[in-house]
C-alpha cells in the first residue's frame, strides 16, 4: 500500500511539474509574439489648421473634435465643416445610439 501511494504522489508532482512548465512556455511565447506583431501607434494628423473658424467654432474645438475622430477611426481625419443640430432637425434617441455604435464598432481593432 505504501508504494502505491508513493508511486501516486511521484506521478502528480511529474504530471503538475509538466504541465507547470508547459503554461511557462506557452505564456513566454505569447508573450514575445505580443512583442513581434505589436500595433503601431495611430499616425497623427498633421494637416494645419484652418485659419478661419469654421461656422463660428474656434480652433481649439476644431482640433479636439479631429483628435477625437482620429482616435476612433485609428487614421488621421480633417475637419472640412462643421453643421450644428437643432432640436428639430435631431434624429431619435434610438437611431443616434444605433449610428454611434456601428461608427465605433466598424473600425475597431481588437487589441
Amino acid at each position: 500500500m505504501d508504494d502505491l501511494v508513493a508511486q501516486g504522489l511521484g506521478l502528480a508532482v511529474v504530471g503538475m511539474s509538466v504541465v507547470f512548465v508547459a503554461l511557462v512556455v506557452t505564456g513566454t511565447m505569447v508573450g514575445w509574439i505580443g512583442r513581434l506583431f505589436k500595433e503601431k501607434a495611430p499616425v497623427p494628423a498633421t494637416a494645419p489648421l484652418p485659419q478661419e473658424s469654421l461656422g463660428g467654432i474656434d480652433k481649439k474645438t476644431i482640433l479636439l473634435i479631429s483628435a477625437a475622430a482620429t482616435a476612433v477611426l485609428y487614421r488621421p481625419v480633417r475637419i472640412r465643416r462643421v453643421r450644428f443640430v437643432t432640436p428639430l432637425h435631431a434624429p431619435a434617441a434610438w437611431k443616434t445610439m444605433g449610428r454611434a455604435a456601428v461608427h465605433t464598432t466598424r473600425n475597431v481593432k481588437m487589441r
